[in-house]
């Protein structure tokens, strides 16, 4: 069998404080991993360094949300012939040294951040005795989803068609700090090991996640959303929706038994079981945990929809990273801009002029730059932050209530199932849908207008490549983009070399 060494070091104690900023706390001072685990708090503060690991550049910080991911979906074009690394990325020379090296970082981090959960959940069970309250239960089941969620990505970028997996040994599936070589798995027996983490995470969040008890203002104690006053003692306890929480397992499973559908119709069903309990959630008040998007929250400047995130990342100081990306002088750009849209220009069949005036994902979005360098690029405000505000919202989505709905509609096996959710969805984010799908081969209908959907809801999250990956989209329509795929360009080559993944 194929094998890979994976090497992983422990380090350092981490500092930890409370309240709203607990996530851009840095990792410092050093500590022998038995004093680490030692307290309460040396669990939480290695929990906190897993989460500043997702949030890093080679993660959710960039590459990931915003960066690499989005260049090889095409998303963004490149301004400068001096960037060779996001040419490559563009045309999927994954063989680039440049491009490879991104890459090689992407693999890196999601192991470190396997690596994070893996040297909580080894000395958990051990220790569980001096934990209080629900600590026990949220630490263990925030670091099964974690290294759920890390080796997910792992999997869908590197690994392969999700209609075609391979039989062959795939990836490592790393459930522990050690030196020991660790097998490759099958696709199944990787995806199998997905699932069991989750359904353990299910299972020890579920009743006792602040989330499912408390309305999230009431978890947000800002003067923003009207709440003083912290409802639950603990600060560690706030904040649930920047956290794999309860309902962040459950759109997780949703995410991944879609990935996995073409295996088997219970996948299926089970996507479906999931993304309706996240739609379903309730507070105790008997009101949504969550709500969809739409116009009025734009237009009120919160630009990413934060009323849907069901998990984020906290990006503190948000907007001084956007710019520098997204702004004037950014690399983050799209070019074939049409306003009003007579041509066939990428965006302007992205978003039809007859839904411009409604559709809340392009309203006030959208715009020419003014820089004279970059004139004929459109800059994209998704991430900008009402700067007004005493406390502005710098969540940035990993997983969105707006994905449950798409997950509903694309896992219909009769038209009326799907347009009913369908539509439910187009009415709240301002996009007409008054005749249904197509009469004659609605199906198609679907696939056209989800793989729309995705990309138009999650620009900039990194969705799309995975979406056109799920899809094995070989052409997008004439005008839409000038993209093709192939299983070259969608399964992405594993590292060249070896890696030791550091815990510190």
């Amino acid at each position: 069998m194929n094998k890979i060494t994976i090497t992983l070091l422990i380090s350092g104690a981490l500092v930890f404080t409370g309240c709203k900023k607990w996530l851009d706390v840095k990792p410092e001072g050093q500590s022998t991993k038995d004093d680490q685990f030692s307290t309460q708090k040396g669990f939480r503060d290695a929990l906190t360094g897993a989460y500043i690991d997702l949030k890093s550049s080679d993660s959710y910080g960039g590459a990931m949300e915003w960066g690499t991911i989005e260049f090889m979906a095409k998303n963004w074009d490149v301004i400068s012939p001096n960037f060779t690394t996001l040419t490559a990325l563009v045309n999927a020379n994954y063989r680039d040294v440049g491009a490879r090296a991104a890459l090689d970082a992407i693999y890196a981090k999601e192991y470190k951040i396997i690596a994070d959960a893996n040297s909580i959940l080894e000395k958990i069970d051990a220790q569980k005795n001096i934990f209080l309250d629900d600590n026990y239960s949220l630490i263990k089941g925030e670091a099964l989803a974690l290294r759920a969620f890390a080796h997910f990505d792992v999997l869908r970028l590197f690994g392969p068609m999700p209609d075609k997996p391979v039989a062959d040994p795939i990836l490592p599936y790393v459930k522990a700090v050690s030196k020991d070589i660790v097998p490759l798995l099958s696709y199944d027996d990787f995806t199998k090991q997905i699932l069991a983490d989750l359904d353990q995470a299910d299972t020890l969040l579920k009743g006792v996640d602040p989330i499912t008890k408390y309305n999230l203002p009431e978890l947000n104690p800002d003067p923003l959303n009207g709440s003083i006053v912290p409802v639950v003692s603990d600060d560690y306890y706030l904040y649930r929706q920047v956290r794999m929480n309860y309902y962040g397992v459950l759109a997780l499973k949703a995410r991944v038994y879609n990935w996995l559908k073409p295996r088997s119709d219970v996948n299926r069903l089970n996507a479906i079981k999931y993304a309706q309990m996240v739609i379903d959630a309730k507070n105790h008040a008997g009101l949504s945990t969550f709500r969809l998007g739409e116009l009025k929250d734009q237009q009120g400047g919160d630009y990413s929809f934060t009323s849907e995130h069901i998990v984020a990342v906290n990006y503190y100081n948000l907007n001084t990273t956007v710019d520098a990306n997204f702004g004037e002088k950014g690399s983050l750009a799209k070019n074939d801009f049409s306003f009003p849209g007579t041509d066939f220009y990428y965006l302007s069949n992205l978003f039809p002029p007859a839904e411009r005036a409604t559709d809340a994902r392009w309203v006030g979005q959208w715009s020419y730059k003014s820089d004279p360098n970059q004139s004929s690029y459109a800059k994209y405000k998704k991430f900008y932050q009402n700067t007004q505000i005493q406390y502005p919202n710098n969540q940035v989505a990993l997983l969105r209530l707006s994905e449950m709905y798409l997950i509903l509609t694309e896992c219909a096996t009769s038209k009326a199932e799907a347009e009913n959710v369908y539509r439910i969805y187009c009415n709240t984010k301002g996009i007409p849908f008054t005749s249904g799908f197509s009469a004659s081969g609605w199906e198609a209908d679907r696939r056209n207008k989800m793989i729309r959907e995705y990309v138009r809801e999650f620009y900039a999250e990194g969705q799309t490549f995975f979406t056109y990956k799920r899809y094995n989209v070989t052409t997008l329509p004439a005008g839409w983009a000038n993209f093709s795929g192939t299983a070259a360009r969608y399964v992405v080559p594993k590292p060249d070399r070896e890696f030791n993944y550091h815990n510190n």
